[in-house]
């Protein structure tokens, strides 16, 4: 390596990790989150506003994979309709997507241009997250840099940009890194900030509805335009190609660009541009909310793994699912008398609860019995097998090539655990805990394999050579609890935790945090969340989501919905199909004469990741505090 190369920032790092995934989800949570924030600041009706999220962010997500479709691909998806996406990605496709989202719902539903203005700060900075992923990962990288650009980047083997300087010739095949690049994710990333700094800056001025998100697009088209020159073709998954070194997308971007900031400057110059009309807030109309969720939801069960992978799907339906129950609801009630309506109204307040995280007061305490504190023993175990990837073959936005060799593992561990549980306030616990666990991980190539090893030079071949590892773990966590409306959960686990860090075989997981967080009317309805909590955290992590209830019963609850385990988090790029099927869960929990309670958890996606887990607690006898 020659000396002024050692400036150069190396990509992926020595600590291999799926970015685009986590970046990925991590834009839509944070532009979600900034909706959520503008719909309640602008005093938009809960379930109207949670559809428009929804359907744009489903449009977004299509328009990224449909832009990127050929011609051939469009003539057989309109006479065939394709199996499934391509794995690439381009945002230019997802604005496009989503401005006709925009559009077309809120006229459905009877919101003003200013919806436009809503999406456009929270957009960009959600642009701006996932540009981060972009960058660690390779996909849509730059031209070649001076070697000593102070901020050029060069990539691993086995990357994208790796992989088209080799082929190109630039490279030999066994050379240490890529060539360096400028980081024309960054430049992007950039340009998004400063389009973030223009809207915040101008949030005050008293523009026309709708003149706020026209900026952003004109901004971002001519900002891309000139991107473009930095980003290399083979980079590209639309519009590449040059014609007088100019690329297509740019003649694209620069006619969309001055369209859109020419009527941008139009408006804001025109003499009625002073005059302001208020904010349009429209009623609920569950004639068009109800009808528009389930079209929705129906679109999205249609499309499938195949254009949505599971994250995907979970972003669209945590948004769609509370508006379908909600206007159900609301149309079964007048029609109900007695107990069905008590019962739903209960529900109906349980759930408007989980959206507003707000948990009702607790009971009077003149009413309250004296509470005890006490200490519990606990037995249990988990078991369970996943396929896992040797290394990972992602090029973000930019698709996939080449498949993975693949291996199983299977783990067996037991636990014994000790816990104090203590009264805090009127109804609270505050509990103490310690498990300690022990078992081992067996492990099994699935073929003969052959590993990019991306960069990494340690790669721990022991666990293979050896065909299992020993597992163990100390647990200490603390939970504060409401016996009937809320369970919070937080801890950590330390030792030989577990193997499944995705994409990085014979990886030891020393240390975890674990956390649990349910609220709601436990009789009725909760919402349940937990992330490696408790003998789930072991073997292979496992993160639940779901809601639950104890059907009127005090000392009964029942939980079921979606888990994501560690091990088959092969993120968003569609090289592995096969992993991709949904994964369940069920769990239930039993108190039997307020001593004993039995909590068992099975999950499965019916292919290749089974996990059952049993766990049985003991109440000794306890004293009044």
């Amino acid at each position: 390596m020659r000396p002024d190369l050692l400036a150069t920032m190396l990509l992926p790092s020595p600590l291999a990790h799926d970015y685009y995934s986590f970046f990925y989800l991590l834009g839509f949570a944070v532009a979600g989150a900034l909706l959520l924030w503008e719909g309640w600041r602008r005093q938009y009706p809960l379930r109207p506003w949670l559809l428009v999220v929804a359907g744009s962010s489903l449009l977004l997500i299509l328009g990224t994979k449909l832009i990127t479709l050929s011609g051939p691909d469009w003539q057989y998806l309109w006479q065939h309709g394709l199996s499934q996406s391509q794995g690439q990605r381009s945002v230019l496709g997802g604005l496009l997507g989503a401005t006709l989202a925009l559009a077309g719902l809120r006229r459905w539903l009877g919101f003003g241009r200013g919806v436009f203005d809503a999406f456009a700060l929270p957009f960009i900075i959600g642009l701006a997250v996932q540009g981060v992923g972009c960058l660690l990962t390779g996909c849509c990288f730059g031209t070649a840099a001076p070697e000593h650009l102070p901020w050029a980047v060069a990539y691993a083997p086995g990357t994208l940009a790796f992989l088209t300087q080799v082929d190109q010739g630039l490279l030999p095949a066994g050379a240490a890194h890529s060539l360096a690049l400028h980081p024309a994710q960054l430049y992007q990333l950039l340009l998004c900030m400063g389009i973030a700094g223009a809207l915040i800056g101008t949030r005050h001025r008293a523009w026309p509805a709708g003149l706020r998100f026209l900026l952003m697009l004109g901004l971002y088209a001519a900002g891309r335009c000139g991107l473009e020159f930095w980003r290399a073709p083979l980079g590209d998954v639309v519009g590449a190609g040059s014609w007088h070194g100019v690329k297509p997308v740019q003649m694209a971007l620069l006619l969309a660009a001055g369209a859109l900031l020419g009527y941008y400057a139009w408006i804001l110059r025109r003499p009625r541009a002073a005059v302001v009309a208020a904010e349009i807030v429209p009623a609920n109309q569950p004639g068009r909310t109800l009808p528009g969720a389930v079209a929705l939801l129906a679109l999205t069960a249609a499309l499938g793994p195949q254009w949505l992978a599971l994250p995907e799907q979970l972003v669209v339906k945590a948004l769609l699912l509370p508006v379908v129950v909600l206007e159900l609801g609301f149309w079964l009630l007048p029609s109900l008398t007695g107990r069905a309506q008590l019962a739903l109204r209960a529900g109906l307040a349980a759930l408007f609860m989980l959206l507003t995280s707000q948990a009702p007061a607790p009971p009077d305490s003149a009413r309250a019995t004296p509470r005890q504190s006490y200490t519990s023993i606990s037995v249990g175990g988990t078991a369970g097998s996943s396929t896992q990837f040797f290394e990972s073959p992602d090029y973000g936005c930019s698709g996939t090539t080449y498949p993975v060799s693949r291996y199983r593992q299977r783990y067996t561990i037991g636990s014994l655990g000790v816990a104090r549980t203590l009264p805090v306030r009127r109804s609270g616990t505050l509990t103490l805990g310690l498990n300690a666990s022990l078992g081992r991980s067996q492990f099994r190539p699935l073929q003969d394999t052959t590993v990019f090893v991306n960069g990494r030079s340690t790669f721990n071949t022991r666990p293979f050579e050896q065909g299992h590892a020993r597992l163990y773990a100390f647990s200490p966590y603390v939970e504060l609890a409401h016996p009937r409306y809320l369970r919070l959960g937080l801890g950590v686990h330390l030792g030989n935790v577990a193997y499944d860090q995705v994409y990085k075989p014979g990886e030891l997981v020393r240390s975890r945090a674990q956390f649990l967080f349910e609220i709601g009317k436990f009789p009725l309805l909760y919402f349940h969340s937990s992330i490696n909590y408790g003998l789930l955290g072991l073997g292979d992590g496992t993160s639940t989501v779901g809601i639950g209830s104890g059907f009127g019963q005090e000392n009964f609850r029942l939980t079921g919905g979606l888990a994501l385990v560690n091990s088959q988090w092969s993120g968003l790029d569609h090289a592995h199909p096969e992993s991709e099927r949904t994964l369940g869960f069920i769990r239930s929990s039993v108190l039997v004469k307020q001593r004993w309670e039995i909590e068992p958890v099975f999950l499965t996606n019916l292919t290749d990741v089974y996990r059952f887990s049993l766990q049985t607690r003991y109440r000794l006898p306890s004293r009044p505090r």
